[in-house]
């Protein structure tokens, strides 16, 4: 191994204890989000919910801004992928935690979205160490009928994540957020 690999920046998760956690997904948070209910569910959202967003200008791919998708225990943004706007962003759809720290350690900036409902306890280790170990990459929480309050209360955490979007949104406020984070 080079010097420079060994200067990277990498994510240790422990795959043992997110299989545990993702078994206790109905359970309330605990400590850093103990107070907030997402309306975490198994229920997978259908295409339905987000709005058709189509794209009108193309920008060149280069100022494309890279937006990862983290698919962990869904196929959300698998099913939906195609109905967010790709004037201005370049989307991946990631399912593994490994594909996820590959993607991080390239370099650029990032911003990684991720579906709250699907994994709760793993997103909310998984924004904690991002901080961490990559503070070139922004995070976005995607969660079913999330309030502004409940958004806040979590971004206080040291789970928190730099924006928040609530589903159902529209494409103005897709862009909107991943453009300020």
């Amino acid at each position: 191994m080079s010097d420079d690999e060994d200067d990277k920046p990498t994510v240790v998760l422990d795959i043992n204890a997110l299989k545990e956690e993702m078994a206790k997904k109905k359970e309330e948070l605990e400590d850093i989000a103990s107070d907030l209910e997402f309306a975490a569910t198994e229920d997978e959202s259908s295409p339905e919910d987000l709005e058709a967003l189509f794209s009108e200008d193309e920008v060149d791919e280069a100022q494309k801004r890279n937006v990862l998708l983290f698919d962990f225990n869904s196929e959300f943004f698998k099913k939906n992928v195609s109905k967010l706007p790709s004037d201005d962003f370049k989307f991946s759809v990631i399912s593994e935690l490994k594909d996820l720290n590959s993607s991080m350690q390239e370099d650029g900036d990032k911003v990684v979205i991720f579906n709250y409902n699907a994994a709760p306890k793993a997103v909310n280790q998984l924004t904690v160490q991002i901080k961490a170990k990559f503070p070139h990459v922004k995070t976005i929480i995607m969660a079913k009928n999330l309030s502004d309050e409940k958004a806040m209360q979590h971004k206080k955490t040291k789970s928190g994540a730099h924006a928040y979007l609530s589903i159902p949104f529209n494409k103005e406020k897709f862009i909107t957020t991943v453009k300020k984070v």
